[in-house]
């Protein structure tokens, strides 16, 4: 499957398989940048908020961005709480 097709199918997703699937991305690009080891669990409060907020942000400015640099420096904000 493509980059293209993944993000195609990416607005039949539910909020919960979102989630899921932000959740295993994070794990799985943690695994391959070789960092320290994070462990993301479904039911992390802290990181669903954020998950949660970022999606509310982006739903109120439809068509405004983040650049990649800005959405990792959020991602170190979020995960060293």
């Amino acid at each position: 499957m493509s980059l293209a097709q993944i993000e195609a199918e990416l607005e039949r997703l539910s909020a919960e398989e979102l989630h899921r699937l932000a959740l295993q991305s994070w794990s799985a690009y943690q695994k391959k940048e070789g960092g320290a080891p994070h462990e993301c669990h479904e039911d992390d409060s802290e990181l669903l908020a954020a998950l949660d907020a970022a999606a509310a942000a982006a739903d109120a400015a439809p068509g405004v961005g983040s650049t990649a640099d800005e959405v990792r420096a959020q991602l170190r904000q979020w995960t060293s709480r």
